[in-house]
């Protein structure tokens, strides 16, 4: 299954923090991949060791670093995730 990042020329990517490697074994810290591979992969740890929870965002800040956020000169209108969808008249 192909994954996109948005409407932009560059995907988003993240990187795992050196000093959040510790939570992440098997995850090479400092290292630019696709963000939405790093959440899949992230994910499915998480459903291996059965700690599954989704009040928290699957890359946290604290954790991951990111970048290609985007066109700046987007309107806040397109600046969405991918699966948001549109709801006209409060579907």
């Amino acid at each position: 299954m192909r994954r996109q990042s948005g409407e932009y020329d560059r995907p988003r990517e993240a990187r795992l923090r050196s000093a959040s490697a510790h939570l992440f074994p098997g995850i090479t810290p400092e290292v630019w991949i696709q963000a939405a591979t790093m959440a899949d992969i992230v994910w499915a740890r998480r459903l291996q060791q059965g700690a599954i929870s989704i009040a928290e965002r699957v890359l946290n800040e604290a954790h991951f670093e990111f970048r290609n956020e985007g066109a700046e000169s987007a309107s806040p209108a397109l600046k969405r995730r991918a699966t948001d969808r549109l709801r006209f008249g409060g579907d």
